[in-house]
């Protein structure tokens, strides 16, 4: 029974003491609550009291300044002296060069121009020379030819062996190339210095020299006839856009060039109409008709 009665006044004692403690604490904390809100609101009266004495002094200063203004003076224009040269300086002027003395022209002599003699005739001499009389003028004419047509034959260049003819269809051997080939010429044989003449009437259209004709004559017959001489001497008688006619001669065999070597000395022999190549021995005359 004592051990209850002091274990109960035990308990008792300590919370009293707890009940103690615990308003000390409350009453501590109010005191801080306390003494931090007067702080605040002594902060916030001194900040507006400061705020108070700064507009009252700001007002204080405008209005000393404008107690002082002239409105009507700062909208006068104002007057700007001329600023002073500074002490000690002087305005130094470069001294003018004096300039040499002119001197006055030398006085002109007028010049005395020479007696003037009247000029002396040639002497006339007689005219005893007889004047020539001039040729009287001959009419002019229009040298023309016939133009060679499709019903026509045309006359041989020459005589002799042919010894290449003529074949564009099938091959025939070159001797000079050593090859089997086309050709579009024939070729005679003549004795160098030959004479050649024109198978038609035409017009000199060419005079030429080359490595596989050698010396040419080439002569428009008209209508498209076009005929070539070739392998001939280096002087030829005829000339640019000379007419010729049937049987006149134009040249004489020559030595043959490098293409056409193997077969000696020749007249190569080329007709075209119309820029395709034509067998001669169609257009040329039979050769029962050469006599």
């Amino acid at each position: 029974m004592k051990n209850t009665k002091s274990s109960g006044n035990l308990f008792r004692k300590r919370g009293f003491f707890i009940a103690l403690y615990s308003c000390l604490g409350i009453v501590a904390v109010l005191a801080m609550v306390i003494t931090i809100a007067n702080r605040q609101q002594s902060y916030r009266d001194t900040d507006t009291a400061y705020e108070q004495d700064a507009a009252q002094v700001g007002a204080n200063q405008v209005d000393s300044y404008l107690a002082g203004f002239d409105e009507e003076a700062w909208f006068r224009p104002r007057q700007t002296e001329p600023p002073e040269p500074p002490p000690n300086q002087q305005q130094t002027v470069p001294p003018q060069r004096a300039l040499p003395p002119v001197e006055p022209p030398p006085e002109s002599i007028p010049e005395t121009p020479p007696p003037t003699q009247p000029p002396t005739p040639p002497p006339t001499v007689p005219d005893t020379a007889p004047q020539a009389e001039a040729p009287p003028l001959l009419p002019q004419r229009t040298i023309t030819f016939e133009p060679f047509t499709d019903y026509n034959r045309m006359s041989w260049p020459l005589y002799g062996e042919t010894v290449m003819p003529f074949s564009i269809t099938a091959l025939i051997y070159d001797p000079t190339l050593d090859q089997f080939r086309t050709n579009d010429n024939i070729r005679i044989a003549a004795e160098e210095g030959t004479p050649v003449r024109a198978g038609a009437d035409g017009i000199i259209t060419a005079i030429g020299q080359n490595a596989r004709q050698g010396n040419y004559v080439t002569i428009d017959h008209g209508n498209g006839w076009v005929a070539t001489y070739a392998q001939l001497m280096e002087e030829v008688l005829v000339i640019m856009g000379q007419i010729v006619r049937a049987g006149d001669i134009i040249g004489g065999v020559g030595q043959p060039s490098i293409f056409g070597s193997a077969h000696g000395t020749h007249l190569h022999l080329r007709i075209e109409q119309y820029d395709m190549a034509v067998n001669p021995y169609y257009v040329l005359a039979q050769r029962s008709d050469r006599e």
